[in-house]
């Protein structure tokens, strides 16, 4: 099956104060976790066009007209014509073990689930044929019908950093914002 890994890099975070895609190595370091697990294309959902500079390879800026990643998550299945693998640029702990633990737990789709055992969609596994919930307002409703995965040993590679003070996360503390 042909994998898709779509980076969220959408923008300048206002909550954590700087922009999120350029922390802790970066879009280049989570495509190389990629490559690493075997996913050879990456499509940067870059937001606005002024940003497409930011970023190399194969660089997307949102289409017009479409607002919301609930609206945007399907558009780029479709343009991409492929599974996706979701992957937010503040993917911090993102490690290529936990890609290839999260792929072979999920061959159907699924979600994963963080260090608190909550659903993390913005790292959802996508295939091509699993439809979407077209009604949905959200990410989270937009996935609403794939299941949880819980990789016990990889929990914090699916955590999301919003503000500042989630950078405190003991594995961050090791690392180079």
């Amino acid at each position: 099956m042909s994998i898709v890994a779509v980076i969220l890099a959408g923008g300048a975070s206002q909550r954590m104060g700087q922009d999120k895609a350029e922390m802790y190595g970066g879009v280049g370091r989570i495509e190389g976790c990629l490559a690493e697990a075997g996913i050879n294309r990456c499509v940067i959902l870059c937001g606005a066009e002024q940003r497409k500079s930011m970023f190399g390879g194969e660089v997307i800026p949102d289409p017009p007209g479409l607002s919301g990643l609930h609206r945007i998550i399907p558009w780029i299945r479709e343009k991409v014509d492929a599974s996706i693998l979701l992957v937010p640029c503040d993917a911090f702990l993102l490690t290529t073990e936990a890609i290839e633990a999260f792929l072979a737990a999920a061959p159907d789709g699924g979600v994963p689930s963080d260090d608190e055992g909550r659903r993390q969609p913005l790292f959802a596994f996508l295939p091509r044929h699993r439809p979407l919930n077209e009604e949905a307002t959200n990410v989270t409703a937009l996935v609403q019908d794939l299941p949880a995965v819980d990789l016990h040993d990889h929990r914090s590679a699916f955590s999301n950093f919003n503000r500042p003070s989630d950078l405190q996360h003991p594995q961050l503390s090791s690392r180079q914002p």
